[in-house]
């Protein structure tokens, strides 16, 4: 009984140890991805695919994923709730997901809202394939344009570029104004 016990209270950290690593940073490989335009990591980028990833990933199993396009503005997945994010590139409005493990890919399924637009069913799947890990971004989308989908591969890189090559370049405060 002590064991049953004791397992009950260990099964979500054991869970979490499962998980696979997305922490880091992923650049896109463009010629094995194919971007469909209607199927978009909404709010990280105003059309298309972000070519740079930024991938945060707590002990507690929540995936926090920011692009270098829009830095200021990060998508949030928690396994287990549902998380509104509001959506300033592309067609503003919200997106309201729901997200769970399906043994090592995370699953985020919900809707895309806009004041101007009608509801888009959304459903993104995070997940990692290869030795060298490559990181599967499949995303589809289902509304009154019909089903669309995209397929993003990722690998994971240190090299970001110098920062003056970055959408919002860095400043040099060492040299007098």
């Amino acid at each position: 009984m002590r064991a049953l016990s004791l397992l009950l209270v260990l099964a979500p950290t054991l869970a979490l140890c499962q998980t696979p690593d997305f922490a880091g940073t992923w650049k896109m490989d463009e010629e094995r991805s194919n971007v469909n335009l209607e199927a978009t990591l909404a709010g990280l980028i105003g059309a298309g695919a972000p070519v740079t990833l930024h991938i945060t990933q707590p002990a507690n199993g929540t995936l926090v994923i920011e692009s270098q396009f829009n830095e200021s503005h990060a998508r949030l997945y928690v396994p287990g709730e549902r998380t509104t994010t509001p959506v300033f590139l592309g067609e503003a409005g919200t997106i309201t997901m729901m997200t769970r493990w399906e043994e090592r890919k995370l699953v985020s399924e919900g809707t895309r809202e806009s004041p101007s637009a009608p509801s888009t069913k959304v459903k993104e799947t995070f997940a990692l394939s290869g030795n060298a890990p490559t990181l599967e971004v499949e995303i589809t989308t289902s509304g009154t344009h019909g089903t669309s989908s995209s397929s993003l591969k990722y690998t994971r890189t240190r090299d970001v570029g110098p920062c003056e090559s970055w959408p919002s370049p860095c400043k040099d405060f060492t040299r007098p104004r």
